[in-house]
């Protein structure tokens, strides 16, 4: 790590606020000749994007390097990581002190101004409060990007491959804060591949007692055999709440009915 252009922080949801920060870092890296970086200070007990998920969201704009380390003093942080430019957003809780330390570092401060939406400034709060409304739209909209998992498929009951309903079940970290358990208008990213899907976040009382969550997407008119691989799920909807049914053919006939409001979904919006 040498000559960067470097923003740090939890980046904990990685909304808009935090996006413009990184595009800052990369425009201002491009311009100087420096490399960009992110240093992400990962939160202890659940959070809501693993480190995976941000590297994935910020490498996606640009940035060339993405760290995860302990929390450090800025004048620590700007000799370890040869800073040239600091780019923080005006709503650091430490702005003032950031700015004095860095001064004295000779390095450079770029401060990125908040950033709105519907007159709301964006905030992990806010983002928050609509993810307890379960409002997966204003999420899309306040993040800039819908709510990721990004986990492996592995083996399940494979009880709905023999109704001709194959789902991927997905094992993500068990720190990630999962939507609450219900049926999900979702997308997958498998590769160069972008799959619609929907998405079951919960128990499943038609199929068995046990008490465990599972994630379980049936993706659209696709049939090949992808354990052990990646995806990258994306939540874009909130459909309906988990069910009970008394037998397979009702749960496929509710399905039949997610999977037109998916494509619906997808239509409507062009995506």
């Amino acid at each position: 790590m040498r000559n960067t252009c470097l923003a740090y922080g939890t980046f904990e949801s990685v909304h808009k606020g935090h996006l413009k920060i990184a595009e800052t870092v990369v425009s201002v890296a491009r311009e100087k000749g420096l490399k960009s970086a992110i240093i992400s200070i990962p939160e202890t007990g659940e959070v809501f994007t693993t480190e995976e998920e941000k590297e994935y969201l910020f490498k996606k704009i640009g940035i060339e390097a993405f760290l995860t380390c302990e929390a450090m003093g800025v004048e620590e942080l700007v000799r370890v990581f040869d800073v040239r430019v600091l780019v923080v957003g005006e709503t650091s809780k430490n702005l003032e002190e950031v700015k004095t330390a860095v001064e004295k570092t000779g390095a450079e401060v770029v401060v990125v101004p908040a950033v709105k939406v519907n007159e709301e400034v964006v905030t992990m709060d806010l983002v928050k409060t609509t993810y307890e409304a379960n409002d997966y739209e204003r999420l899309s909209e306040l993040c800039g990007h819908p709510y990721l998992m990004i986990g492996e498929v592995v083996h399940g009951k494979a009880l709905g491959r023999t109704e001709k309903m194959p789902t991927a079940n997905l094992k993500v970290p068990d720190e990630k804060i999962k939507p609450l358990d219900a049926v999900y208008c979702t997308r997958v990213r498998l590769g160069d591949e972008v799959l619609k899907t929907v998405t079951n976040i919960g128990k499943r009382p038609s199929v068995d007692d046990f008490n465990y969550v599972t994630i379980e997407t049936l993706i659209l008119d696709f049939d090949r055999d992808i354990y052990g691989q990646k995806l990258v799920l994306e939540v874009h909807k909130y459909i309906r709440d988990v069910m009970k049914f008394d037998s397979l053919a009702e749960v496929k006939a509710q399905i039949d009915k997610d999977i037109e409001e998916v494509k619906n979904f997808f239509d409507f919006n062009n995506s």
